[in-house]
């Protein structure tokens, strides 16, 4: 989302958008992708006459909240965390066909990170999806497998008792990819639980989807193309707009908070 980096700049902030994967030089799938492409990135705004390097922060979406977390988990000099609809732990990769074995999304020092694998509700949703060319849920089967795989997520947490600095989670209630609601307090309560000595803050919105914070009235971001069918995001139109609008001067606020004077 490269839109994302201009929001921020426009409010005085060094902002820069991090590609992970897709493009030349990177991984061209979501499979196993290395936590040292934000290294890099945080080393290149780091050197910058402009940029404090005590006052760093990373936001992602998605997968990329995903990533920002283990990312701020692995490198102490991320003092601050906007994770939107993420998950506090490795899921499997999503690049993976019925007949290639699991990996994971992510590693760190060449290392694949420990992740929740999918259950078979996953594969039968895409085969349903395209096949009665009915809409993919994706939640589905990331609820199947949170379900049946409950084993493996806290072996998959991040240490984000790590992160030095406070997480702002985000989480939308009507979310039709993944449940990030269940996500973002697993990711609380471990920090609680392992003493987190930061204003970690965490807000939900009732009747949001996955990509809510980017609606608009003209673009409610409810469902999206996927081939030939439509995969589902969630929300309605009215409350997917209404909720951006309160949650980006939530952002704004922490992030204001979090970095006017980070602890060492």
């Amino acid at each position: 989302m490269s839109h994302v980096a201009p929001r921020f700049a426009t409010t005085g902030y060094v902002a820069a958008s991090v590609a992970y994967f897709g493009l030349p030089g990177l991984p061209q799938i979501l499979e196993e992708v290395p936590v040292e492409t934000v290294g890099k990135a945080l080393d290149a705004l780091a050197a910058r006459a402009d940029v404090d390097p005590n006052r760093i922060a990373v936001f992602g979406i998605s997968k990329g909240g995903e990533l920002a977390l283990l990312a701020a988990s692995t490198y102490p000099q991320i003092r601050a965390v906007v994770a939107d609809v993420p998950s506090p732990f490795a899921w499997q990769s999503i690049a993976q066909g019925p007949e290639t074995s699991a990996h994971s999304s992510w590693t760190v020092g060449g290392k694949p990170v420990p992740f929740v694998p999918y259950a078979s509700a996953m594969g039968a949703g895409f085969v349903q999806a395209f096949t009665e060319h009915k809409p993919l849920d994706l939640r589905v089967g990331y609820d199947a497998s949170m379900k049946e795989n409950a084993a493996a997520i806290a072996p998959a947490m991040f240490h984000l008792e790590n992160v030095r600095g406070p997480i702002l989670l985000i989480a939308a209630d009507d979310d039709r990819i993944w449940n990030s609601v269940a996500q973002s307090e697993l990711a609380m309560s471990y920090l609680k639980a392992h003493n987190h000595p930061y204003n970690d803050a965490y807000l939900h919105f009732a009747g949001a989807g996955h990509i809510f914070l980017f609606a608009t009235l003209q673009r409610p971001l409810t469902q999206a193309p996927l081939g030939a069918t439509t995969l589902l995001l969630g929300g309605s139109k009215e409350a997917n707009v209404r909720s951006a609008a309160q949650a980006w001067p939530r952002i704004f606020t922490f992030l204001s908070s979090a970095l006017a004077n980070p602890r060492s």
